[in-house]
């Protein structure tokens, strides 16, 4: 059997695997894989780390567990973890390289657990409730306590209210009219401590999730450079951190304007605004909205686009960079009240990537 053939039935097998498809013989053969290797075979020294590591972090994991009831979850979490390292390692051994829809798009990264015997130096806890609120009157306040998202618009007058979220931060506002919107980091709102009779009108850039209050005789209008969302009464997440604009609408119905051009969206679908264009297709409301549950969430997302996510919750700044590949797709779910080091320990073992914390600076080896 070539090795081309080889690689495919072997990736065949492991998509069964972690599907919890594979007969007794199939599953017996993947975690035979695992215990294979040794890290005197591997040449490339982040893969036997990689290998070293995953071995030790499921035998305490077995030994931590209940003699008696095992979970469903330890049984997830090892499957998961055993495949991840199988598809690692195998990457060196028989050279695969997974381009596209590559090893991580299979593998759930929460599942891996990160190992604890503390290779980072210091940490950085997750982001929190916190903004600085611009009152009409030009007075400026940081806050942290969300109970004051209550009582923004009731107490501010008449005029103009901005709220800004800066990196690892996120707030919750109830406008006048009982609308909630969750501001996500690196996020401005700006909006009206009453609404006019006959509209409601605000501004965002960056993130937000908006749970608009019905009102058929105010439409509500979200204004995001150059363009325009307007729904009267729906829920939708709208992202807006670059030029390219994408609006996901969750339940209820949404008009984009943008020039002299309208575009209608239906719940499940999302619209994609750049300039004067619009491009609708099915949304994925699960990701785009998991920052909202408190959850990162990726789905096809390289590791570009995954640390970006990673560098504004927890306010860092990403050096080196560039040397990160986007060939590559990964695909998992991570909470979004986890410290820094754990986030950064399961890409580390997921992407073969070493990460170092150094003050506010998370360096790229």
């Amino acid at each position: 059997m070539n090795e081309d053939n080889l690689n495919k039935q072997a990736k065949k097998l492991l998509q069964k695997y972690l599907d919890g498809q594979c007969t007794p013989e199939e599953e017996q053969q993947v975690i035979e894989w695992f215990y294979s290797f040794e890290e005197e075979d591997l040449s490339v020294p982040e893969q036997a780390d990689v290998l070293k590591r995953s071995k030790s972090a499921l035998l305490d994991q077995i030994q931590e567990e209940d003699n008696t009831i095992v979970s469903r979850r330890f049984f997830t979490w090892k499957r998961m973890l055993i495949a991840a390292v199988v598809l690692i390692v195998m990457g060196g051994v028989l050279g695969i390289y997974w381009k596209n829809n590559s090893l991580s798009s299979t593998v759930d990264l929460a599942a891996v657990i990160p190992d604890s015997t503390g290779q980072f130096k210091n940490d950085i806890m997750p982001g929190s409730s916190y903004a600085v609120i611009t009152y009409p009157n030009g007075k400026r306040e940081t806050t942290a306590d969300p109970q004051a998202d209550h009582s923004l618009s009731s107490s501010a007058g008449i005029g103009m209210l901005s709220v800004e979220v800066p990196n690892a931060g996120k707030y919750k506002v109830i406008l006048s009219d009982g609308t909630n919107v969750w501001l996500n980091s690196s996020s401005k709102l700006t909006y009206p401590a009453t609404f006019d009779s006959d509209q409601r009108i605000v501004k965002l850039s960056g993130e937000a999730y908006f749970d608009v209050a019905k009102d058929a005789n105010r439409p509500f209008r979200i204004e995001l450079n150059g363009s325009v969302i307007e729904v009267l009464g729906t829920s939708f997440n709208v992202n807006a951190y670059t030029d390219e604009i994408s609006t996901s609408l969750v339940e209820g119905k949404v008009k984009i304007i943008t020039g002299q051009k309208e575009t209608f969206l239906s719940p499940g679908n999302e619209a994609i605004i750049k300039g004067s264009d619009v491009a609708v297709t099915p949304a994925d409301i699960q990701k785009n909205t998991a920052w909202q549950r408190g959850e990162f969430y990726f789905d096809s997302d390289n590791l570009e686009e995954i640390i970006n996510q990673v560098a504004r919750w927890y306010d860092v700044e990403i050096v080196n960079a560039e040397s990160l590949t986007v060939n590559t797709t990964y695909k998992g779910a991570i909470s979004r009240e986890t410290k820094l080091s754990e986030v950064l320990n399961i890409l580390s073992l997921a992407t073969q990537r070493r990460f170092e914390i150094d003050g506010r600076r998370v360096i790229v080896k």
